[in-house]
């Protein structure tokens, strides 16, 4: 309470003695600056319907496609392919939603929601796969911890993790 009390009376006295520009520099509380993780979460990336890409494309955030990829479109947000889009290569990401063609291996560490008018030919590797009937899907899928292996990890790794696997299981066992 005494606060308060003496902010009136330090506010009374600037506005007949002094100008109020001392007092008014002092917020009580400032939102702190944007931050890079939040102005990338608000962007998009966006290939129109008339664009074609001829190579890889490696994007920070999410990207929205409705033309034509052919290269390995990579992802650290979400991937969305249009009713119009063709992705000719893999697609590596977080998250996919499909509603055109891709024609390559789909890895997806989360989520893949293939809508009814996709089409895809080639293997799926996801940790959840959601399907709307119509979907023509050639290839194989696996599910599950599969997909959230990164391929950068050697093979003498996860051989290492399934032999400590069968290390913990063995005293459970005898």
């Amino acid at each position: 309470m005494a606060i308060f009390s003496s902010n009136r009376d330090t506010k009374e006295q600037p506005t007949q003695d002094t100008p109020v520009a001392p007092a008014a520099t002092k917020p009580s509380y400032s939102p702190p600056p944007p931050t890079a993780s939040t102005a990338s979460a608000a962007s998009m990336t966006s290939i129109s319907s008339a664009a074609t890409i001829d190579g890889n494309l490696k994007v920070e955030g999410d990207v929205k496609i409705d033309g034509t990829v052919k290269g390995t479109v990579s992802s650290k947000g979400k991937v969305i392919i249009g009713s119009t889009g063709l992705i000719e290569g893999d697609i590596l990401c977080q998250h996919a939603e499909v509603s055109g063609k891709v024609n390559g291996k789909l890895k997806i560490a989360d989520i893949l929601f293939l809508k009814s008018n996709a089409r895809v030919d080639g293997d799926i590797h996801t940790g959840k796969l959601v399907m709307e009937s119509g979907v023509q899907f050639n290839g194989n899928c696996s599910m599950g911890s599969v997909a959230t292996v990164p391929a950068s990890k050697p093979a003498a790794a996860a051989s290492s993790n399934a032999n400590s696997n069968t290390k913990s299981t063995t005293p459970l066992n005898g």
